[in-house]
């Protein structure tokens, strides 16, 4: 009795075995893998009095703005980008895992918003011969309020990427984070003026070139006089921690006094011709110039004014 037990035992046995045996190879539990590299940042944006898009494109990478946002410094943009391993052969479909558009959420609970994720080159496609794909990219589109509403820092998020294989349905989700940097506006002060000092003329024209460090020197009918301060132009340049930002000067400035004119030209400045802000978001700029002063030039006090501009990279 026991051993006929056994027997029928070891049987159902077996036959359960070969009902194992004859699944189909593709019910295996193949789950598509999304291989992340990197999130998604848009860099530095300026608001101003109202509101302005800024978009970041895929698979280019390239940023514009439109409306009142103004693009900053290209410092630290990345697409999203990743790969996709799967079974080969297998079709996959990329849609997305949380809803659109979405907060990014900065200082003091400050919002903008993320309507539009775009992901390239395509959003299907079946597993090659390597089972892991080429690389794919997601670029956005932000909103961006003014600048009342919109204080300078740090604004992130997340977007959730699902990947299917319809055929064996089965998702995988994988988050990016979404950041971008508001700006503060940047701004120059000046400190202090051009001062060329005391200059004595002489039948022959000469000039006086002042560099940004502050040294002076004269070339032909020229000489130097001590009576007056001397020195560069200074200013204080202020906006986003290590942004770097473009520095223009003038081509010539006409100073002018009751009897007659001077030019001012070859403006030079340290930095020069971009500047980078330091971490508390600050720089001094120094600019020099080059003083034309012709034969016989009348006595008197000259000045006159120039504008220096600087801009966010």
């Amino acid at each position: 009795m026991s051993f006929s037990a056994l027997s029928a035992l070891s049987r159902r046995f077996f036959l359960v075995a070969l009902a194992l045996a004859a699944l189909p190879a593709h019910s295996q539990a193949w789950v598509p893998v999304i291989n992340k590299y990197s999130d998604i940042s848009l860099g530095y944006v300026i608001p101003s009095a109202f509101g302005g898009t800024v978009v970041l494109a895929s698979p280019s990478g390239s940023r514009s703005a439109s409306g009142g946002a103004t693009l900053g410094s290209s410092a630290g943009v990345s697409l999203g980008s990743f790969t996709l391993s799967g079974k080969v052969g297998d079709n996959w479909f990329a849609s997305a895992g949380s809803p659109v558009p979405f907060p990014l959420v900065g200082p003091g609970g400050a919002t903008v918003v993320v309507t539009a994720v775009d992901c390239q080159p395509a959003t299907s496609g079946t597993f090659p011969s390597t089972g892991t794909t080429g690389y794919y990219y997601l670029g956005a589109t932000v909103s961006v309020g003014s600048s009342a509403i919109t204080p300078a820092g740090t604004y992130t998020g997340s977007y959730t990427l699902n990947v299917m294989d319809p055929f064996k349905g089965a998702i995988t989700p994988m988050a990016f984070s979404v950041q971008i940097q508001i700006a503060p506006v940047i701004s120059l002060t000046e400190l202090t003026g051009l001062r060329f000092g005391a200059v004595f003329t002489s039948p022959a024209p000469g000039t006086v070139v002042l560099s940004p460090a502050g040294t002076l020197s004269t070339t032909g009918g020229v000489s130097l006089g001590s009576q007056l301060p001397v020195g560069p132009a200074t200013f204080s340049v202020t906006g986003a921690a290590n942004a770097t930002y473009a520095i223009t000067l003038p081509g010539s400035v006409v100073l002018s006094s009751p009897d007659g004119t001077l030019t001012v030209t070859a403006f030079t400045s340290s930095p020069g011709p971009t500047g980078r802000l330091d971490l508390a978001g600050r720089q001094t700029l120094s600019v020099g110039g080059t003083l034309n002063v012709a034969a016989g030039q009348p006595d008197g006090d000259y000045a006159g004014t120039f504008s220096v501009t600087v801009a966010y990279n």
